[in-house]
């Protein structure tokens, strides 16, 4: 059975997604499939309507992109996509009417699923770094924030020391 690997630094684009998450992705896209086709008195009612797509859409969307790593807008577009598609299905089930208005939601909710949980790349690095930061002692180093290349990077360094009088 295949693991995950966890790569650092320039190689960490090889690092493939854990199989639980890709599995878990999997089963999101099933459940929402049957809510979204089955016949309406066999769906689960939890909330409104439209609360209950932008809801499952957003967590679908999350757990697709993470599954998907840093291909997010693959993750993005498969989402919206089956939000699109599954919505014109609707037309084709007995009972299920499909609205432009619904696919729309269910889309949002799935782009601002997709972008939240990559916005959890950038924030776990930066929490990476402030905890190295911590280890290291704030008495000993100073830290400041350079751009390197696209992104800022936390870089540490001896603070200064105060030149002492003779």
């Amino acid at each position: 059975m295949a693991t995950a690997m966890a790569h650092n630094g320039p190689n960490r684009r090889l690092s493939r997604p854990s199989p639980a998450i890709v599995a878990l992705a999997v089963l999101g896209l099933i459940g929402v499939t049957y809510s979204t086709l089955c016949p309406i008195g066999l769906r689960p009612h939890l909330a409104g309507a439209n609360q209950e797509r932008f809801v499952a859409y957003a967590v679908l969307g999350a757990v697709v992109s993470r599954a998907a790593g840093r291909r997010w807008l693959a993750a993005t577009a498969i989402v919206v996509g089956l939000a699109l598609g599954l919505e014109a299905a609707q037309a084709l089930a007995p009972g299920r009417h499909a609205t432009l208005p619904d696919a729309m939601v269910k889309a949002l909710g799935g782009v601002l699923g997709c972008g939240l949980a990559q916005l959890a790349y950038p924030v776990r690095r930066l929490m990476a770094l402030l905890e190295r930061h911590a280890e290291l002692g704030a008495k000993e180093t100073a830290l400041r924030v350079v751009a390197v290349g696209r992104r800022p990077t936390l870089v540490t360094g001896a603070r200064p020391q105060a030149a002492e009088e003779a």
